[in-house]
């Protein structure tokens, strides 16, 4: 199965290119094959065939950018592309930080959960509980 990651961080063509010529980013670039390259507001990285975005590289980024930036994930998987991340990065906390509407997705998932949880019926009333043992105990009988 081949695939491929592509990161786009949006900055503008200066910070981009100041980003883009610190030398822990060229280094980490050569070392990982990532290609890097900046067009109309976008830095795009692209992996090579089969491998991730270097981690080391990602924030290499983010610190010579200097400030949490907008940022997109996708990975290719036999040809077909696929969204994995849309949010902001910061170099303070370069795991991510996630759009307000994303946050507000989850707690709606969370709260629907909650809600088919206070909804289920956890006992069962006893008359019904014996019921159902002597039935299938006269059952048995024929």
């Amino acid at each position: 199965m081949r695939f491929r990651y592509f990161l786009k961080i949006f900055v503008d063509e200066q910070t981009a290119r100041r980003a883009s010529i610190t030398p822990e980013v060229v280094r980490k670039l050569r070392n990982t094959g990532t290609r890097l390259e900046y067009s109309s507001g976008v830095i795009s990285l692209e992996s090579k065939e089969n491998h991730d975005i270097d981690e080391e590289l990602v924030k290499a980024l983010l610190r010579a950018i200097g400030r949490p930036v907008e940022a997109v994930a996708e990975i290719e998987l036999n040809g077909r592309i696929k969204e994995v991340f849309r949010g902001k990065l910061d170099p303070d906390k370069p795991l991510g930080i996630m759009n307000d509407e994303y946050k507000e997705e989850e707690e709606k998932d969370d709260e629907k959960i909650d809600e088919e949880d206070e909804n289920e019926d956890l006992f069962i009333d006893e008359e019904e509980l014996m019921e159902e043992i002597y039935y299938d105990e006269d059952e048995e009988e024929y």
